[in-house]
């Protein structure tokens, strides 16, 4: 079942003169510029070795990357390795020339050690370049109850020798890599200056299902409660064929999933050999009876280039246990269907459980599917670096969006602007943090801006399809029956002495443009980034 709320874009407008209230967030975001990397030190494609040889690089040089995928290792948690991507910034907008050139692919592989920050890497081997050096591919990391670590990446776009006519297309690709192996084989690899078997820790299987670009993947476990198994669900995005052009005539190469995909976690069975997949399908026509609700569920569905985030469910926090049932929190993404070049603004709620759940300590008040949030989440409009943080004692979860690109920003007098030109939702430097309550009520504010501090001047936007790297040792909530993705706030809270360092803001696009896009843009005035930003937390003054 699901729950729809019409709403009015112009009831936007009228929140910028609406009463400033009390904030209701204890803390606020510092990003400090890791004064190690910078774009100077940043490493191409062209230099990892093209026959395959691992190359060790000098300290403190990270790659230029945006749109990829990440893992670490279950054993050296600050060994990281990078998947995929793209190597340039922002795609083009022409009509008679690739946007996403094939030369603009990362066919390498990255390991990062962030505590000697040296940086190892590899090409992959011509027959898994185009699978899995994608861009905008989904994936989740997960150990399976034997200690096995695996990434799983499916589909993504990019570049198809073996498609008629060759082109760009969206993979039907579910890749399981493992994680542990790969990365001790390259960095082996590396000391020895041979090449390593990367082959051997890369297993691969297709479906048309798998067709997804732009969407995101959560993983729930067995022991949440709400699955059997271990679980996968594919959330929203889109398939997409051919060149991205820039008049608006590519309508008919694309298709939003307006779906959730839900399937088993295929681990690898003792010969290595991917099991049979289900898949189950999750979407208006299914979900509910109800036509209009129907319709306007699925017009809500059609999102891409979006962050989809592990949550708790609404009403569904137990005091008495401090549990509370997962879900997932489905935040903005592009673009509405009424041409506007708007992107939504209303979060979708979204229940693991196939039917409604009804909870113990309010039976009444079933959970459903699917509920769009009667609320206008403002900042942070397209997929961005993010972490989350849940608090038993505020009964809430707090999801912090960093950087990206904005429908609203703040103005140099504090006020709120709104970009006017064709790109509704231009770079930004914002960072805000966005509450969601066990009533179901949503806030969001901005991180003052005097708490981001950073050295070089040439910053001017960043978080664009970037990755939040978190530290080791800081407390998750699975506990309280939550994803382990979510930090507990209410330990970190327990030391505001000093601020809490969290993690690092690793890759994405980077600009040197204003906020504001100009009447055109040029997209050759944004790179890759090469940056690593650190992430702390401190008490807001208002709580303090």
């Amino acid at each position: 079942m699901c729950e729809y709320s019409t709403v009015n874009v112009a009831q936007v407008h009228r929140l910028h003169n609406a009463p400033t209230k009390k904030s209701t967030i204890p803390f606020t975001v510092r990003l400090v510029e890791n004064n190690h990397s910078s774009p100077e030190k940043g490493i191409s494609g062209h230099e990892v070795p093209a026959d395959g040889s691992a190359v060790t690089f000098a300290p403190h040089r990270y790659p230029k990357l945006q749109s990829f995928k990440s893992a670490h290792h279950s054993k050296s948690k600050e060994k990281i390795v990078l998947v995929g991507g793209r190597t340039a910034g922002l795609h083009g907008f022409s009509d008679k020339v690739p946007n996403f050139s094939q030369a603009d692919q990362n066919y390498a592989l990255y390991v990062i050690n962030l505590a000697t920050d040296i940086t190892t890497a590899a090409m992959l081997p011509a027959n898994l370049q185009e699978s899995v050096g994608v861009m905008n591919a989904q994936a989740q990391q997960v150990t399976n109850s034997k200690g096995k670590n695996y990434l799983f990446v499916v589909g993504g776009y990019g570049w198809s020798s073996t498609s008629t006519p060759p082109r760009n297309i969206t993979h039907p690709t579910l890749t399981i890599i493992t994680v542990d192996e790969l990365i001790d084989s390259i960095e082996a690899a590396a000391k020895s200056k041979t090449v390593p078997e990367i082959s051997r820790f890369i297993s691969q299987t297709s479906n048309k299902s798998f067709q997804v670009t732009g969407g995101e993947m959560l993983f729930v476990p067995a022991s949440s409660s709400v699955s059997k198994a271990d679980t996968f669900h594919l959330v929203v995005g889109q398939c997409f064929e051919g060149n991205y052009g820039g008049r608006g005539d590519y309508q008919d190469s694309f298709k939003y999933s307006r779906s959730i995909l839900t399937f088993p976690v295929p681990y690898l069975d003792a010969n290595g050999n991917i099991p049979t997949i289900e898949l189950t399908v999750l979407n208006a026509s299914n979900c509910t009876s109800d036509a209009h609700n129907k319709s306007a569920l699925d017009a809500q569905l059609a999102r891409r280039d979006l962050n989809v985030v592990p949550t708790f469910l609404p009403t569904s926090f137990d005091e008495k246990t401090g549990k509370a049932l997962p879900g997932a929190l489905i935040l903005s993404g592009v673009f509405q269907q009424d041409g506007s070049n708007a992107p939504y603004l209303q979060p979708i709620v979204f229940s693991f459980n196939k039917e409604d759940t009804k909870l113990p300590q309010d039976p009444d008040n079933p959970i459903k599917s699917f509920t769009v949030k009667p609320f206008f989440q403002m900042y942070n409009n397209y997929s961005c670096a993010n972490l989350q943080l849940f608090s038993a004692k505020d009964q809430a979860i707090y999801n912090v969006l960093m950087g990206g690109v904005s429908y609203f920003f703040s103005s140099d007098t504090g006020g709120l602007d709104q970009a006017t030109s064709l790109f509704q939702v231009p770079f930004t430097t914002d960072v805000s943090i966005l509450k969601m309550d066990n009533h179901g009520h949503c806030t969001q504010a901005l991180s003052p801006k005097s708490d981001m501090f950073f050295s070089s001047t040439k910053i001017t936007t960043f978080g664009t399809e970037a990755l939040f790297i978190p530290d080791n040792g800081l407390s998750t909530c699975t506990k309280a029956n939550l994803s382990s993705e979510i930090f507990d706030l209410d330990q970190i809270r327990s030391n505001w002495k000093i601020p809490v360092r969290l993690g690092s803001i690793l890759g994405g696009i980077e600009s040197s443009e204003a906020v504001r896009f100009p009447p055109v843009f040029h997209p050759e005035y944004t790179v890759a980034s090469s940056r690593l930003i650190d992430v702390y937390l401190e008490m807001a003054p208002s709580h303090k």
